[in-house]
């Protein structure tokens, strides 16, 4: 596989970088983040006009008919700002399920929508005790007289407030673990935020006797397991790339700290002990790429990617919390300082670190899929 990227390629993610440096500084980042709600239209406004909600959709409902490489490519430069947007979500646990599983009705009632960005999707699956998105679900569904009941509880469910569509994962009779597409607005649904490490918001979500019809069941005649780990695994390879943004970052933070900081009379990063940590951010980031950029071409090929996908977010998990360390011992204390940029990649770097499956969890796939 030759992982250079086409003229077409670079353009896009010189367009993306420069869109988000422009848009997007760091008191912006802040700004959104302390907001009661953690989303800013305008800022998904601005990246609606650029089209990426629907980069990875067919052009049949008005998306660009690319691949998730391109939005691999697209969420590193997010990444580098630390671009505050429900955009990976609502494509890959949202916009993909409906288009992988969805009948001609849902897809035409939501992707449309979704390409535009006028829809903002999002997944209900982690409950309370229920350890990780691969974990088993409680959450079922019961027959209320020709349509189906809903109760329970999600967590850690993102932009649940803002968004106008949610898939929530839930057990039924039959076909067993089924996505059901709701509307936000739905009697029954109620989200309160809770204090999470990252900037992105994230939400419980509690499900009283929500109502809803066959129609709204994503492919009901299969097992949406299958379904759900596709969309899973899509989302911790643009998560991925997203985090090597955020390295990207600090790492360009790093490198300018210690050519200006100076101790015994010249810079810090003279320092063998110093350069040497620097240096092995930078290799760490590289391999992280050159991973994410592998599983994202492998889910494009199609067939199977569970050991690309899992291999990726398995190391880069590590490698994430390595080029973080590496990078406030070359600060010291300042790196620490909330007034200072790096903590806002640190905190959404660990985010991504606890989110999509444990480390432990992507090495028994790992292990799994080498026949073990």
């Amino acid at each position: 596989m030759d992982l250079t990227l086409t003229e077409e390629q670079r353009m896009l993610a010189e367009s993306a970088r420069h869109f988000a440096e422009q848009v997007c500084p760091s008191n912006v980042v802040r700004e959104v983040e302390t907001s009661l709600s953690g989303f800013s239209p305008e800022l998904w406004s601005r990246l609606c006009e650029l089209g990426y909600p629907g980069l990875v959709l067919p052009e049949q409902y008005g998306g660009s008919g690319g691949k998730i490489l391109d939005l691999a490519i697209v969420a590193e430069e997010l990444g580098r700002v630390a671009f505050p947007s429900p955009l990976l979500t609502s494509v890959a646990l949202g916009a993909l399920p409906v288009l992988w599983s969805g009948n001609d009705w849902q897809c035409d009632k939501w992707l449309p929508g979704l390409a535009r960005g006028e829809v903002i999707a999002t997944m209900a699956l982690v409950e309370p005790g229920g350890g990780n998105e691969w974990s088993a679900l409680r959450t079922t569904a019961q027959r209320f007289t020709t349509n189906w009941r809903l109760s329970g509880a999600k967590i850690v469910v993102p932009y649940a407030d803002s968004a106008h569509l949610i898939l929530v994962a839930a057990m039924m009779p039959e076909p067993g673990l089924a996505l059901i597409a709701l509307e936000r607005g739905a009697p029954g649904i109620k989200c309160e935020r809770h204090r999470a490490i990252g900037g992105d918001p994230l939400y419980n979500v509690s499900l009283e006797k929500v109502t809803f019809t066959p129609a709204a069941v994503l492919n009901p005649n299969a097992d949406g397991r299958a379904l759900l780990d596709r969309a899973l695994d899509h989302a911790a390879v643009l998560q991925a790339a997203y985090a090597v943004g955020l390295c990207e970052r600090a790492l360009s933070l790093a490198v300018s700290h210690v050519s200006t900081r100076e101790q015994f009379g010249r810079p810090i990063g003279a320092f063998q002990a110093v350069a040497h940590r620097c240096a092995d951010m930078r290799i760490d980031i590289d391999a992280c790429r050159y991973l994410a950029l592998q599983a994202a071409w492998r889910l494009e090929q199609g067939g199977a990617a569970d050991l690309d996908v899992a291999a990726a977010k398995a190391y880069i998990n590590d490698a994430v919390r390595r080029v973080f360390i590496n990078a406030h011992q070359v600060h010291g204390a300042i790196g620490y300082s909330s007034e200072y940029d790096l903590q806002l990649f640190t905190r959404r770097a660990k985010a991504f670190e606890l989110s999509l499956g444990s480390t432990a969890l992507h090495h028994e796939r790992v292990a799994r899929a080498i026949g073990l």
